[in-house]
């Protein structure tokens, strides 16, 4: 039994560190194209550096980054999680008619025999 318990454990492991590695490939192009750029605020007079995910160079970069961020980071995963949760559900259900409860043929049966 421990044999089996080290294994599973090994492969969850193994699966979290995976994920994190696959995370931190996809997040090597907002690393690569981000911009530093510099904002001046006429209140205080004073200039701050904010790191923005994309350059500012045309109108269709923006639009672009904004709307796969959303997807990737947002769609996508919800809609993963969504499928998850109705399997999970279905699951449930089907499992909790299985379950002998009081007043079934199942239940009468058992008290009867012993």
């Amino acid at each position: 039994m421990d044999i089996q318990a080290s294994h599973a454990l090994l492969k969850i492991c193994l699966k979290a560190t995976t994920i994190w590695i696959f995370s931190m490939l996809l997040a090597i192009p907002e690393a690569v194209f981000s911009d530093l750029r510099y904002f001046y605020d006429k209140g205080t007079n004073k200039t701050f550096i904010s790191c923005t995910p994309y350059p500012h160079t045309n109108e269709l970069h923006p639009k672009i980054q904004s709307m796969a961020s959303f997807l990737i980071f947002y769609v996508i995963p919800l809609s993963v999680i969504s499928v998850y949760y109705y399997f999970i559900a279905k699951k449930l259900i089907r499992s909790a008619y299985s379950l002998p409860v009081e007043g079934t043929i199942q239940v009468r049966k058992q008290v009867c025999h012993v």
